[in-house]
């Protein structure tokens, strides 16, 4: 009987020395997941120590300040040319009040007169009417009902146009063609319309665009380039503007087609041939090594006779902007011996007799 008690005490206290075990584990358990936990807290709280070497593992992790959108939003999309030790002055022969001719893949400026004197632009303003119409729409197959509203202000204005009818419904790439060839006031207002709804609304897209790349003297007042005494740029503008147009595909191939057919309609039945008034005056080929790629023109009597073109030269882009002149051949002839004399180290345009 005290053997069997004394069995049952023992199996009691082993009974007891489990549960304390057990118990003592559990304690320790708790403890270990209160400070990993602790310790999570107070690395998640301690900022880095950026003393210490950056592991391979690390070495690409870029440690400032991400680059905001206001940031981003106030930054120049273009960089102005620049003057050199190289740099020429035009000589007086040239017949162009403003000029600039700059090299477009370095910013050096070759040669200049006036280059950032305020000017009237005229029709030179259809490449930034290129630009935010480019930007602004989605589907260039979308058709556009041509007015009397698009038609009859410019005849009446004596401005040029691509021949678009009231009732005619062309595509946005055709009218695009009938901005920049045939310098079709018609076509500007009808794609202005299409993209704002109004051309007031349309030119507030230009100036916006002007001001998003930096532009300094640059302002309009309409899509055409009508004259206007608050529609005003500089030659360096321009010349930066005609740079932008051409990193945008379409735009580059537009400002270097010759000649774009539209289809006949009931109205035309011919349909309409749109010719660019700047290879309707010179092939681009004239000079050796010299090749003109494409541009724009522009007139009014208050601008003067204007041309902006662009270049190939040795592999590398040329833009040249004169305007403020007299003859539209004489200015002709000069962008010609420009590029020569000044970009292929050659000699000046002589024209036929």
């Amino acid at each position: 009987m005290y053997k069997r008690k004394k069995r049952k005490a023992k199996l009691n206290y082993f009974r007891v020395g489990v549960a304390v075990s057990l118990l003592v584990l559990i304690i320790i358990g708790i403890v270990f997941i209160f400070n990993s936990c602790s310790g999570d807290k107070q690395a998640d709280s301690q900022p880095a120590d950026l003393s210490v070497p950056p592991t391979e593992a690390s070495e690409s992790v870029d440690l400032t300040e991400p680059t905001t959108e206001l940031q981003v939003a106030t930054m120049p999309i273009v960089f102005y040319p620049e003057l050199t030790e190289n740099s020429v002055t035009l000589p007086p022969d040239y017949d162009s009040k403003y000029a600039i001719l700059m090299d477009a893949d370095t910013g050096e400026i070759i040669a200049y007169r006036n280059y950032n004197t305020r000017m009237f632009p005229a029709s030179l303003t259809k490449v930034m009417t290129l630009i935010v119409a480019l930007e602004n729409i989605d589907d260039l197959s979308d058709t556009v009902l041509i007015t009397s509203d698009m038609v009859d202000p410019m005849v009446e204005a004596h401005a040029s146009r691509a021949g678009f009818l009231p009732g005619e419904t062309p595509t946005l790439e055709q009218l695009l063609y009938g901005v920049i060839l045939p310098s079709g006031a018609d076509a500007t207002l009808a794609v202005a319309q299409y993209v704002s709804g109004s051309e007031e609304a349309f030119v507030k897209l230009m100036n916006d665009k002007a001001e998003e790349m930096g532009l300094k003297n640059t302002h309009f007042t309409n899509a055409s380039g009508l004259h206007n005494d608050n529609h005003y740029s500089t030659a360096e503008d321009m010349a930066l503007i005609l740079q932008y147009a051409l990193d945008d595909p379409k735009g580059r191939e537009i400002l270097s087609t010759y000649q774009y057919q539209v289809p006949p309609t009931e109205f035309n039945p011919e349909g309409l041939m749109l010719t660019s008034t700047v290879f309707s005056r010179m092939t681009g080929e004239e000079m050796p090594n010299v090749t003109i790629k494409g541009g724009k023109t522009g007139f009014t009597d208050e601008a003067g006779q204007c041309l902006e073109t662009f270049a190939e030269i040795n592999g590398k882009t040329y833009i040249m902007v004169l305007a403020g002149g007299v003859s539209k051949w004489q200015i002709v002839y000069n962008t010609l011996s420009g590029y020569s004399i000044y970009c292929a180290d050659g000699e000046a345009y002589i024209p036929p007799k």
